[in-house]
């Protein structure tokens, strides 16, 4: 394992096993480039890991292809939420009476989301580790 695939992968469990690693939602929108730029990390150690093992590349293709689909779905549901309260510096006792089961059903499913993608990058990098310590 090349020593910066080390240090990219050791740096970003240790970021996503924090369970607090994702923002608040209001926030989460606007970071969402840190996300991706993480992703894109991961993404590069994968390529290398191909490259030295062509078996993989299946595995490497499909874990890709989830973390990107987990990705925009958790940043659309933030942008949605953003785009509805954008004009609400912050939420009253009213807004949380008048939300819906809809409203609610919708905070916890990006919620959900956010999770499966903190679990799925775990996933990842512990495969990745495994495939690239054997090189």
């Amino acid at each position: 394992m090349r020593a910066i695939d080390t240090k990219i992968l050791d740096e970003l469990e240790m970021l996503y096993g924090d369970k607090d690693c994702f923002y608040p939602l209001r926030e989460w929108f606007g970071t969402a480039e840190v996300h991706w730029a993480n992703l894109e990390r991961l993404f590069t150690v994968a390529d290398y890991a191909k490259k030295h093992d062509p078996s993989i590349a299946e595995k490497i293709t499909a874990y890709n292809k989830r973390l990107v689909d987990l990705f925009h779905q958790t940043k659309d549901s933030a942008s949605g939420w953003e785009s509805k309260h954008k004009e609400k510096r912050g939420l009253s006792t009213e807004d949380y009476v008048e939300a819906t089961d809809e409203s609610w059903d919708a905070l916890d499913k990006w919620a959900i989301t956010q999770e499966k993608l903190r679990c799925l990058i775990l996933e990842f990098i512990r495969f990745l580790y495994s495939v690239i310590s054997e090189m």
